[in-house]
This record gives structure tokens, C-alpha cells and sequence, in this order.
């Protein structure tokens, strides 16, 4: 048993995403009354269409995927990756704080089973704390993941790619959020990641000088 969690007990690590989860809930049912509505004209322009709400919900999934895979394979790209999700994140629920934001939803009628899936989404996920969008945060933090670190195979790299975009573009087809919304999102991830790829690269330099100098004295030591 021992030997099992030092093998894969770092992946218990992925329990940070629901408790990341829970503060998002904990933020958007405590709203005040100071909201920002962040939809522009070119949102009324975009069509709800609720098929795209079958990407949406595979979001979740597809995220504890990404991670399970990760840590699977490649353990420090995990706790990289596990790191600037939490930046990220963390970020993103600082700015819904001190940034709450609505977007509007459309009367979704009908009893077919993508209109019964809208209608449980907006039943439980409040209409609040938009921007950034969550959803395209995490899928593009994925996606820059997959495309920069991975040399998986293209059939595969573009699969998930593909997929990751369309959970992206659900978010405003099916009217979780609008445009900037999304653009916040992809901003909010590019910004973790290059953030934690400065502290990991200072991190590095600052242990390789200490290695460096630990051999200077050994070897004036020796001399």
C-alpha cells in the first residue's frame, strides 16, 4: 500500500479542482448588488444553439482526463500544469471577487434532451462572476499543454485540440458567457502559465548557482 501512494498517491493533487469549484459556487451565490453586465452588442448577435451544450458539459470530464493523463505519464508536467491551474484559477476567482459580472440568458423551453440539459445547467450554475470564463481558462490552459509540451501523436494532439475549442465556443453559443468572457479566459491562462514558466526558469537558475557554488567550496576544501 505503502509503495502504491508513492507511486500515484500525487495524483490525489487533483482534488484541488473541486475545492477550486466550491469557491467559485461560494462567490457566485454571495454576489452583491454592484454586478457589471459585460454583454456587448456582438453577443446579441451570436445564435443560442443548444446542441453545443453537449461540449460544454464534457468539460468536466475532459479536465480530470487531462490531469489523470498527465500525471499518468509525465509527472512534472502535472505539477506544472497542476500549478498554473491554480494561479490561474485563484486568478480568475480574485477578479470575481472584487469583479462580479452577468451576462443574460434566453427563455429555453422544450423537453428534448439538449433544452432539458440547458435548463439544469442554468438551474444550477448562476447566472454571475462571467469574466473570466472558467471553461475556456482550463480548456486553453489544456489545450497550450497538449501543443507545447506533449509529442503526442497529431491525430491525437488535433482530437483533443478540436474538442477543447469546441467546449471554448459552447460557452458563448449556448450563453454562459460573452465574448470578453472568453478573451479574459484564454488571457487569464496565457498569463499563469508564462508566470509560472518564469518562477520555474528562476527556480532552476537559483538552484543551479547554489549547486555551482556548493562545488567551488568542496573543491577549495579539497585544494
Amino acid at each position: 500500500m505503502k509503495e502504491l501512494f508513492l507511486r500515484w498517491g500525487h495524483l490525489l493533487a487533483i482534488l484541488c479542482i473541486p475545492l477550486q469549484g466550491t469557491i467559485y459556487v461560494i462567490l457566485g451565490s454571495n454576489t452583491g448588488n454592484d454586478v457589471f453586465y459585460n454583454y456587448a452588442w456582438i453577443d446579441t448577435q451570436i445564435p443560442f444553439i443548444k446542441e453545443f451544450i453537449y461540449p460544454y458539459i464534457s468539460w468536466m470530464p475532459i479536465l480530470y482526463l487531462g490531469f489523470i493523463y498527465l500525471g499518468l505519464t509525465n509527472k512534472t508536467l502535472f505539477w506544472r500544469t497542476l500549478l498554473t491551474y491554480n494561479v490561474g484559477v485563484i486568478a480568475a476567482n480574485i477578479c470575481f471577487a472584487v469583479f462580479p459580472t452577468h451576462v443574460p440568458r434566453p427563455l429555453v423551453g422544450g423537453t428534448d434532451l439538449s433544452s432539458t440539459l440547458v435548463q439544469f445547467i442554468y438551474a444550477n450554475d448562476a447566472p454571475f462572476n462571467c469574466f473570466p470564463s472558467i471553461h475556456c481558462l482550463t480548456s486553453y490552459l489544456l489545450f497550450i499543454i497538449i501543443n507545447r509540451h506533449l509529442n503526442s501523436r497529431p491525430l491525437a494532439r488535433i482530437s483533443w485540440s478540436v474538442w477543447l475549442w469546441l467546449i471554448i465556443a459552447s460557452t458563448v453559443f449556448v450563453k454562459q458567457h460573452s465574448l470578453l468572457d472568453v478573451a479574459g479566459g484564454i488571457l487569464f491562462a496565457e498569463a499563469a502559465y508564462w508566470a509560472v514558466h518564469v518562477f520555474l526558469v528562476r527556480s532552476g537558475l537559483a538552484r543551479k548557482k547554489a549547486k555551482q557554488r556548493v562545488g567551488a567550496t568542496n573543491t577549495s576544501s579539497n585544494a
